[in-house]
């Protein structure tokens, strides 16, 4: 009974993630409009790792025994709307990283939806996701640390939206009251990623709010 509601719970608060995403978006036009430079003050590298954090949890989803809706949807949907991200950035700088991160993220997703119709191997599988997660989890660290290193030489927030950086602690906290359903040994990898993932975003937000207040 819990494994559903709260699995149920997640999937409806990770709608205000794809919002915060969505508004993402709209901050590039709005900034793209008022300076000229779409992607001010964003990490090529925070966006990146967070791509890879989420499609962890949707290779982390697909790979079990019984195929986990509650993470492998809600995931697409926001990898979708990364890539949308990672494309507005790479068309703003047309530079080498964002040429690699947007591909890359591209070719990501096919292999992923491709793997759906592979799924004979989840004992396999879970053994490589379980060590995959736990590196991603380790650069989303350092994807988020490199985007408060950025704004905090930069002065200020520029593009960067805090509604993502908001809809995305709540999704991890109701991902973690999520894991917490589910037995440890299948579920540690989930928490460690949601874990990292909330404790370096909230110092993140905590740091955007100090900046808005000083400009």
């Amino acid at each position: 009974m819990w494994y559903h509601l709260f699995g149920w719970l997640s999937s409806v608060v990770f709608l205000f993630t794809w919002y915060g995403l969505l508004h993402q978006i709209l901050q590039l036009s709005k900034v793209k409009k008022t300076t000229g430079k779409a992607s001010q003050s964003l990490s090529i590298n925070q966006f990146s790792s967070s791509f890879f954090a989420f499609y962890a949890n949707f290779i982390f989803g697909l790979s079990l025994q019984e195929f986990n809706h509650y993470l492998v949807w809600t995931r697409s949907g926001a990898l979708l709307l990364l890539l949308v991200i990672l494309w507005r950035i790479w068309s703003d700088r047309h530079s080498t990283a964002s040429y690699y991160a947007f591909f890359g993220a591209a070719i990501a997703i096919a292999l992923g939806f491709v793997a759906m119709l592979f799924r004979p191997f989840p004992t396999l599988a879970t053994f490589g996701t379980n060590g995959f997660m736990v590196v991603v989890a380790l650069i989303l660290v350092q994807g988020t640390v490199h985007q408060w290193l950025v704004i905090r030489r930069e002065k200020t927030i520029g593009a960067l939206s805090e509604s993502m950086i908001l809809s995305i602690i709540f999704k991890d906290i109701t991902t973690l009251a999520f894991a917490l359903t589910m037995p440890f040994a299948a579920a540690w990898p989930l928490i460690f990623m949601n874990g990292a993932s909330l404790l370096s975003r909230g110092f993140l937000w905590l740091t955007m709010k100090n900046l808005a207040r000083r400009t």
